[in-house]
């Protein structure tokens, strides 16, 4: 990265200090200490309680829903279309908004990816990191340990041969002395550089975290999609008016209500831990993160504060003092050595200990950059902004899309139930009330009965009768009630019997008068009744 010697300090995002503010209360409803701490059973209380708020309003929604459906189910009574048209006018209307909130989850969730992966980008650049200094050290310690073993041995064997000049023999064994201990020292010291990173596999832990973070990115675009195509299914079950679509999408509907607020729930814990380790994630990492690495060496390498020395920068240190001795003392050898000895197998000896030198020389300086805590401090603080920034956002942006959707999917919940009973009240079979054949305040219509079911018209048989009658003497005409319409009234002449009003035809009118029964008259009450049949009786 262009900007290693960047030393900015990580500030904590608005929001992550905004979402750290809420109250962190346990079960007694007493404060307790808002500090990231995943491992304290008394932390996680009190993220599950600031969890259970959707938990409850989704109890008390539910519970709302079943009343309302328990005192509206049975409800028979016959609502105007006008009212119909409402109803589906606003369910389109909720399932259109619907469709925006699940739109909104659907960007936050792909932009709390986009922000993960920055993360996970930095993070693989510090796993990166972490290997060159794992590989570096072994190549130091190869250099100056296996390697150096041969060589070493060759040219002890050369320096054992007799000579004159016992100075400068003096001189050589003193220096291959100190060659040997200080490349023995160069890789113990590589060994001790290696040693607590052994057990730090940043790669595998990285490729964890992207294969969750990919798993956690389809389960949310599946969850959000399957939302969307319930709020799309209600829109067209609205414009069909479909009453068996709508009664399995209100179905659908509760279902979506319940996962959006126990996501909501979810959201809502996740967030506010991740805004406790905003505040802090050089030490948050440092005390819960998978490693095995000393407290001091993961706060010095995250935070770049050097409160004392650490362990692997002394290591570097002793291991480049005991490179340079080795460089002096071989070059001590490479001079003198030749002089006094014609050993052929002096010289491939000097050959592979200079070349192991130079290769231990620039390991060192891999290590040395390598193990600078300005860089691995660059790539923590990219990506803790990513999480920290992007990501909250990102996070805190489908908590607000569930909430929304969990409240329009309520609303649709109860105008889809609404609408469905009311379109599921049983109608006239016109769908319309029928109106009365005659006005006024004491008239009331009956229903027309059906046609009969041999096809002939429902005053045939009326006209059938009725002709009979009038061939037969007045006294053998039974009484009978006559189809078609008749009316009771008072006889203005006060005969009693029955007068043919202008003769009889299909669907004649009658009048029936007072008849006489011993002098008195029976009396009828002064309002008209209209009797409709279409048959004798």
């Amino acid at each position: 990265m262009g900007g290693v010697g960047v030393s900015e300090e990580y500030v904590p995002p608005r929001l992550s200090r905004l979402l750290h503010s809420l109250p962190h209360i346990n079960i007694t409803l007493h404060r307790v200490n808002d500090t990231f701490a995943p491992n304290s059973p008394i932390y996680l209380e009190s993220l599950g309680i600031l969890g259970s708020i959707p938990g409850a309003w989704l109890v008390l929604t539910l519970t709302v829903l079943l009343i309302y459906l328990l005192t509206r189910c049975c409800d028979r009574k016959q609502r105007p279309p006008k009212s119909i048209t409402a109803l589906k006018i606003s369910l389109m209307i909720l399932s259109i908004l619907c469709c925006g909130a699940i739109g909104m989850g659907l960007f936050g969730n792909d932009d709390l990816h986009n922000a993960m992966l920055q993360s996970i980008q930095a993070g693989n650049q510090l796993a990166a990191l972490v290997n060159t200094v794992k590989n570096q050290s072994s190549i130091l310690e190869e250099a100056m340990g296996s390697r150096a073993r041969a060589p070493l041995a060759r040219l002890a064997d050369a320096l054992d041969a007799p000579v004159a000049n016992q100075t400068a023999l003096g001189t050589l064994l003193r220096a291959l002395s100190a060659l040997r201990n200080n490349a023995s020292a160069a890789a113990s010291a590589a060994d001790n550089l290696r040693r607590p990173l052994a057990a730090l596999n940043l790669d595998s832990f990285m490729k964890r975290v992207w294969v969750w973070e990919a798993a956690r990115w389809a389960g949310g675009m599946a969850g959000w999609c399957c939302g969307g195509a319930v709020c799309v299914a209600l829109l067209a079950a609205a414009a069909r008016r479909s009453r068996p679509a709508l009664l399995s999408l209100c179905v659908c509907a509760l279902g979506a209500l319940v996962a959006c607020w126990a996501a909501g729930a979810a959201l809502v814990a996740g967030s506010v831990a991740a805004a406790d380790a905003c505040q802090e994630p050089a030490r948050a990492v440092a005390l819960y993160a998978p490693h095995r690495l000393p407290l001091d060496m993961v706060h010095y390498y995250l935070s770049c504060k050097v409160s004392r020395e650490n362990v692997l920068t002394a290591e570097l240190r002793n291991a480049q003092r005991a490179v340079v001795a080795v460089r002096q003392a071989l070059a001590i050898l490479s001079r003198g050595a030749p002089e006094l000895f014609n050993d052929p197998g002096l010289q491939p000896a000097l050959g592979a200990l200079g070349a192991g030198t130079g290769e231990a020389e620039r390991a060192l300086v891999s290590l040395s950059s390598a193990l600078e805590c300005r860089m691995a401090r660059t790539y923590f603080v990219t990506a803790a902004r990513a999480a920290c920034d992007a990501g909250l956002q990102a996070l805190t942006l489908q908590l607000l899309a569930a909430i929304v959707a969990g409240i329009l999917f309520t609303a649709i919940v109860l105008v889809d139930s609404h609408a469905w009973i009311y379109i599921n009240t049983k109608r006239a079979p016109s769908g319309e009330e029928q109106a009365p054949f005659l006005g006024g305040a004491g008239t009331r219509t009956l229903p027309r009965p059906a046609p009969f079911p041999n096809g002939k018209p429902p005053s045939y048989s009326a006209a059938v009768q009725l002709m009979d009658l009038n061939d037969r003497p007045d006294r053998e005409r039974p009484r009978s009630r006559i189809s078609g319409s008749a009316t009771l009234g008072r006889n203005s002449g006060g005969v009693g019997g029955v007068e043919r009003a202008g003769g009889l035809g299909l669907g004649g009118a009658h009048t029936l008068g007072r008849a006489p029964h011993n002098g008195k008259y029976a009396t009828l009450s002064k309002q008209c009744k209209t009797l409709e049949s279409n048959d004798f009786y």
